[in-house]
């Protein structure tokens, strides 16, 4: 079994390397979970692209020799600190890692246990640098595959280009959307047989998701 499964991460590492050739070098990451998390699973978690300084950070191609190696055992929303010059966290506390460990603790699921990524896998410090919607277009036959082996019931993206852009590739369809609980903020949902259930929610950088309990609830329901 451990056999095989190191085999289809090599299968699949070496699969992606030919699709983001373009981006090999550059800094980012493909997962955010760790190599184990390439397993059947509940959820797959997206968000728009890795955030940070493009300085001090490693490649897309060596996330992916890390993955094939089986050395890919961290999870940046629970095991890395994203202190800033002007703010201070630790590890696992920014508002974000905060609200991705709440979210799926209240599912009655170890966050470790999670699939995550981003849509794009190229590092960039800011939104208007991610290359969308031209490098989530690079990246999508990857996460395609990344799907095929989770085969997630539900799909969980955070901000308005992850879900706009997922929704699509599913072959869009009726989207619903309902209250966050905060100012205007909705959330969103499209629902449909044969795809994954597509939940998106309010950035959660900015979105205390912690604190919207009838949210949570809600979806939860709603996935099932």
């Amino acid at each position: 079994m451990v056999a095989s499964h190191c085999l289809s991460l090599q299968l699949f590492v070496d699969s992606a390397k030919q699709q983001l050739n373009p981006i090999l070098d550059k800094s980012g990451t493909v997962l955010y979970s760790s190599c184990d998390t390439l397993k059947p699973g509940k959820y797959y978690f997206l968000g728009l692209n890795p955030g940070g300084s493009e300085e001090d950070t490693g490649t897309v191609r060596h996330s992916l020799d890390e993955l094939a190696l089986g050395q890919s055992t961290r999870n940046a929303y629970l095991d890395e600190d994203w202190s800033s010059d002007s703010r201070s966290y630790g590890k696992g506390c920014h508002p974000l890692q905060r609200n991705f460990k709440c979210l799926f603790e209240a599912f009655g699921q170890d966050p470790r246990a999670v699939c995550a990524s981003n849509l794009i896998f190229k590092r960039s410090a800011n939104e208007r640098g991610a290359g969308y919607p031209e490098l989530a277009e690079l990246c999508w036959p990857v996460h395609e595959a990344i799907l095929q082996i989770v085969q997630p019931q539900a799909i969980i993206t955070f901000g308005t280009q992850p879900f706009e852009f997922v929704a699509k590739q599913l072959g869009g369809g009726s989207v619903q959307y309902d209250e966050s609980g905060h100012g205007n903020w909705k959330w969103s949902s499209l629902i449909k047989e044969g795809v994954p259930s597509l939940i998106g929610v309010p950035h959660l950088s900015l979105y205390a998701l912690r604190c919207h309990p009838e949210v949570i609830q809600k979806i939860q329901s709603l996935i099932g």
